[in-house]
């Protein structure tokens, strides 16, 4: 609208300019080197014009002639620029695909072009030259391209976390402890680092500030609410073992009884707990602890702890106790498993019969091996058919595994469970899960750090001691 308002006011100008001409003529006369001109005023106007606009035109194309130099080389440099980042482009995809031998190639095509365009090189470049080192196993180079990284802004917390990852895979958890300070203090609202500033102090063993972490990682929701209460069962646990570990057995039951009350059915904190009231001389108590996580979850493990709290009653007392154990899971083929052990151990033959077939004994296959393994023990005592304990003993061992704790961060089987996986060191890594390969296997740890990393922690890093068992 104001383009066509101002060429509107042009016209009228120029018409009233044309109108003021005709109308008033008037006369120039020029007089000069023996040349006498005379015309009119807009003629004379005119021919003024003409030549302003033949002298810009002048200059404009003297300009464009002498500036071309110039622009061929800001252009060549532009071009330089242009190659050096579809080189880094280039290189980055290689990392992604795992080819160490092309992201370098790439990396040195980009320093290349943008040397001959007189260009600094870029942060991205740093990035690619720590990848390509650490897909080599170069990782003197690695180190140093994080560490150049934290000049800039822009990358320094990229380069923190870097460093962090170095520090973790070669077992120095103060030191990423302390880069991840740091990389909270760029960041403080970064969940990454949150979440592995609570999985380093883990490690550390360093209950009350992974505690505090844990809250802040809640608060910013860097975790979510359901998983920082199971964090905080763990740490609450974990704590309770170390007490116990110092011979500080009123602070060791504090905090396994804040573990149990977060969740009963959680087995490990239900089954040290009831360890620690044993100790306490409050093993009823400790059985209804008991009985209260068998009543959400039957397992091995709590028949185990109910069985050390009935230490020193008789066979068939323990037997009776069992009974009511196996009254709150009814259903479940594990309660009558725990049944049947408890039956075997007081010579109960035919009652450990009948838990076993509730067990699914007389059912198609395939059968659990603990099954097996217990159908054997009873046809030992009591055979009613010619090679039947064989029978079972070759089932056994050809039975599907049994659940075990298993880290499900790098599939180890540590045999027992504890906070810290003491394989990769993960937190809070252990579930009680059928093993999908063959015990002990792990996973290897990626060697980038361009995606990011397990929450809790999957860095593979060299053995580390256990925490200290329960006392059950």
């Amino acid at each position: 609208m104001i383009r066509v308002l101002a060429a509107l006011v042009a016209i009228i100008v120029i018409v009233a300019g044309a109108l003021l001409f005709t109308e008033h003529p008037g006369a120039i006369s020029l007089d000069w080197n023996g040349w006498q001109v005379e015309t009119t005023a807009g003629v004379a106007l005119v021919v003024v014009l003409l030549l302003v606009l033949a002298l810009i035109v002048m200059w404009r194309l003297l300009r464009l002639v002498l500036g071309t130099p110039g622009r061929l080389r800001r252009q060549r440099r532009e071009n330089q620029k242009l190659r050096g980042y579809r080189d880094l482009t280039r290189g980055l995809v290689a990392i992604a695909s795992g080819d160490g031998k092309e992201a370098e190639r790439h990396r040195l095509r980009a320093e290349s072009a943008f040397l001959k365009g007189g260009h600094a090189q870029p942060p991205l470049a740093l990035l690619l030259s720590a990848q390509g080192a650490l897909l080599r196993g170069d990782s003197e180079t690695a180190k140093h391209a994080f560490a150049a990284m934290l000049n800039d802004p822009e990358t320094a917390f990229l380069g923190y976390r870097g460093l962090i990852m170095q520090a973790a895979r070669s077992g120095d958890d103060h030191t990423a402890l302390q880069l991840t300070e740091k990389a909270r203090r760029l960041r403080p609202n970064s969940s990454w680092a949150l979440q592995h500033q609570l999985a380093l102090e883990a490690r550390l063993g360093d209950w009350r500030r992974a505690g505090d972490t844990l809250r802040e990682a809640v608060k910013r929701r860097a975790v979510t609410a359901e998983t920082g209460r199971r964090y905080k069962q763990v740490l609450q646990l974990a704590h309770s073992r170390h007490a116990w570990a110092e011979q500080r057995s009123r602070d060791a039951l504090s905090y396994a009884a804040q573990a149990h009350a977060l969740d009963e059915g959680f087995v490990p904190a239900a089954t040290h707990y009831a360890g620690l009231l044993r100790d306490e001389g409050k093993s009823a108590k400790g059985l209804r602890v008991i009985e209260a996580a068998w009543a959400r979850q039957c397992h091995p493990e709590l028949a185990k702890a109910y069985e050390s709290l009935l230490t020193g009653e008789a066979p068939m007392l323990r037997a009776r106790h069992f009974e009511r154990l196996v009254d709150l899971k009814a259903e479940d083929p594990e309660a009558h498993l725990a049944g049947a052990a408890s039956a075997l151990a007081a010579q109960l033959w035919g009652e450990a019969r009948r838990h076993l077939d509730r067990a699914g004994a007389q059912g198609p296959g395939p059968w659990p091996s603990r099954l097996c393994q217990l159908m054997a023990e009873l046809e030992r005592h009591e055979s009613r058919v010619p090679g039947a304990e064989r029978l079972w003993l070759e089932r056994a061992n050809k039975a599907p595994r049994d659940p075990v704790w298993v880290c499900h961060d790098c599939q180890a089987e540590p045999g027992e469970w504890s906070p810290i996986c003491p394989v990769c060191q993960s937190f809070a890594s252990l579930a009680w899960v059928t093993p999908a390969i063959a015990s002990g296997a792990t996973r290897a740890a990626p060697e980038t750090v361009i995606l990011p990393p397990n929450p809790g922690g999957s860095v593979a890093t060299p053995l580390r001691p256990q925490p200290v068992p329960p006392p059950n």
